[in-house]
């Protein structure tokens, strides 16, 4: 909980989308697991209302592959979120927003709008592994079906795996780092002469390890003056 988006997403949750998801699935529970939750993440536990606050787990993997959906109504952020790809390791399929989505899309199978809301194959999981939702309405109704609808929920299942095969395989994906890795080094001079910003950007550093020098060297022999007095 040391990291922004996932503090505002449980907040989201507890105050907003939650309390609409648990009055469609009365029996449902929220679990939240998280490393260093504050004060406010821990008063938020409610068994009433099936909003759990474990805090930290040591298995996570133990802890997906008992559950049925992960939650992540992700506002802001950037990258790829390993949270996602753990839970589709573990064979559990995933609600989240555009932002949440960001990197991990099969653009082939969907399509999108403006605002990155999915809407070509949303209806059987095929693009992507779970629902992508923009609006709160689209996340309750989309964590309830996803919940709720058994052939839904193994087809998200299915792509949710499928993505880490394509996405995320290491056997596909080291030899494109190696090749650009290997192509960067063999051209690195022509490339280095070409970099007008980078050149720029060397000289500046080059620069202010010059001044360090000097403010180290005038600081020294200030203080030599001071001692000799």
């Amino acid at each position: 909980f040391k990291h922004a988006p996932n503090v505002d997403s449980v907040k989201l949750l507890r105050s907003e989308l939650w309390p609409r998801i648990r009055e469609r699935l009365p029996h449902a529970r929220m679990h939240v697991y998280g490393a260093y939750p504050t004060p406010q993440i821990l008063s938020m536990h409610d068994e009433k209302s099936g909003f759990i606050v474990h805090g930290q787990v040591d298995d996570l993997d133990k802890v997906l592959l008992k559950s049925r959906t992960l939650l992540a109504p992700l506002r802001f952020g950037a990258g790829v979120k390993g949270k996602i790809v753990d839970a589709w390791r573990c064979g559990c399929p995933v609600v989240t927003t555009p932002v949440g989505a960001e990197g991990m899309r099969d653009e082939a199978q969907c399509s999108y709008d403006d605002d990155g809301h999915q809407f070509t194959n949303e209806a059987d999981g095929r693009c992507w592994g779970g629902r992508i939702a923009s609006e709160a309405d689209e996340f309750v109704d989309a964590a309830v079906e996803v919940y709720t609808r058994k052939e839904l929920w193994e087809s998200c299942q299915d792509k949710g795996t499928d993505l880490l095969n394509q996405l995320f395989n290491g056997r596909i994906n080291l030899p494109v780092v190696e090749n650009g890795i290997r192509d960067a080094m063999i051209s690195l001079k022509q490339r280095r002469r070409l970099d007008v910003i980078g050149a720029i950007l060397w000289r500046d550093a080059q620069r202010s390890t010059e001044y360090f020098s000097k403010w180290i060297e005038l600081k020294e022999s200030l203080a030599a003056k001071t001692e000799s007095r």
